[in-house]
């Protein structure tokens, strides 16, 4: 057991004391913040002032275009009795863009025409068609003789009300599967990571027959289980810091950036108060939703499965890499491994939209797809016996599939100059010591 701790203490800190371990830790939430500073930097500077001109030969659209002034847009009616020729010549000395609304057919609209040096901005591209688009059909139905105000109202989304458990929930559908969809992604990002991170590390050491002079004085299945263990504490300790760095960066970006985010925020309101209304709803929703989370229940689990399904993971990994003898072999014999690693991805994008579906379950409790698929389910509040079963089956499958690829460790850190195939492998599975 001594040795043991010390393959441990040696796998972790001969990692982390190495200069690319402190750069990739460091730079990664480093990156991830220039990330957030440049998109909020890129949105500030996309939001400038823009001043257009609306000629309305109708004289419908005064009151909708004189509701829609933000914070970087205003429209200025023209009410003079200059025709459309005389300003578009001159528009541009006071105007970003010129609005033309001839005398139309509201059946038929056709005609409008929006004058500008440069192209609009989607975001008011979009504001200037929609209060177009709404003035014209509000004026159709009005002379078909229809009660605007109640088809409005008829157009609305019903709201439903969401009681789980005898308890009111609102937003939380979405959320949960936006919250978990991240979570499983991580877990099938780090098994990658991590897991290659083993084989290679087995690997360098069988090349440089390193791991030959440790199998004197150490079992093969320490030697193993202390490669798994140290390299799962390296991604661990790893991770936490980069959640730390990250939520520290984020929090000093938003108090560095607050009043900009804030006029952005304004900015990208829209002009009608309804609509901002149904805005402010949703983000209080989203709250609600976020705090109806039980948020150590999942950072639990994740922790959990993060660490077996890498132990899981990492055996098979490492059994691979102390039987390749060349970077040749390596593609054929991980394949069989990274194949359910993949199709948990594809499965977790199923059961987000799915939970409680059979598929999901039993991907739930199969351990070559629990860590990624469980993890996606966590967020819907699944029922707590599922998830212990679950969390029971992938511990108990960790431990065989570590004892499985000690298996083929003790013969393949020892094997040289020879091109291994898988009948091979199942040679070793059952050789006697």
């Amino acid at each position: 057991m001594n040795h043991l701790k010390y393959i441990i203490y040696r796998e972790f800190t001969s990692r982390v004391k190495k200069k690319s371990f402190l750069l990739v830790t460091i730079l990664v939430p480093l990156f991830i913040g220039l990330l957030m500073i440049g998109t909020i930097l890129v949105a500030i500077n996309s939001t400038g002032k823009m001043t257009i001109a609306v000629k309305d030969e109708t004289k419908l659209f005064e009151d909708k275009f004189r509701g829609l002034d933000q914070k970087n847009i205003t429209f200025h009616y023209i009410l003079d009795s200059k025709t459309i020729d005389d300003w578009k010549q001159n528009y541009t000395n006071d105007y970003n863009a010129l609005i033309y609304i001839p005398i139309i057919d509201m059946e038929n609209p056709k005609g409008i025409t929006c004058f500008s040096d440069k192209p609009l901005d989607f975001h008011t591209e979009t504001i200037i068609t929609d209060a177009l688009s709404d003035v014209v059909r509000n004026q159709v139905l009005m002379q078909k003789n229809y009660d605007v105000d109640l088809i409005q109202k008829l157009e609305e989304k019903i709201p439903i009300e969401m009681v789980i458990n005898n308890e009111k929930q609102t937003g939380r559908n979405s959320l949960s599967g936006g919250f978990g969809y991240i979570a499983g992604f991580l877990i099938y990002m780090f098994l990658f990571i991590y897991g290659t991170m083993v084989m290679r590390g087995v690997s360098e050491e069988k090349t440089t027959r390193i791991i030959e002079v440790l199998a004197t004085m150490v079992k093969p299945f320490y030697l193993m289980l202390g490669k798994i263990i140290g390299i799962g504490m390296v991604g661990l300790f790893q991770v936490g810091i980069w959640a730390v760095l990250i939520f520290g960066i984020q929090t000093l970006i938003g108090l560095l950036f607050a009043g900009q985010i804030s006029d952005m925020q304004n900015v990208q309101s829209v002009g009608n108060y309804e609509q901002a209304q149904v805005s402010v709803q949703m983000i209080n929703e989203s709250i609600e939703a976020l705090n109806s989370f039980s948020l150590i229940r999942i950072f639990l689990s994740f922790i959990f499965y993060f660490f077996f399904g890498y132990v899981f993971y990492a055996a098979q990994f490492a059994a691979i890499g102390s039987a390749v003898t060349d970077d040749t072999d390596v593609q054929s014999l991980t394949l069989p491994v990274t194949i359910p690693i993949i199709l948990s991805i594809v499965l977790m994008s199923v059961v987000v939209e799915q939970p409680y579906s059979p598929v999901a379950f039993w991907a739930s409790m199969i351990p070559f797809s629990s860590p990624v698929v469980m993890m996606a389910r966590i967020p819907y509040d699944i029922n707590w016996w599922e998830q212990i079963l679950s969390m029971f089956i992938l511990l108990i499958s960790s431990i065989g599939m570590v004892y499985i690829a000690s298996r083929v460790y003790r013969i393949g850190i020892l094997t040289q100059g020879k091109k291994v195939q898988f009948k091979e492998l199942w040679k070793w599975l059952w050789a006697k010591y």
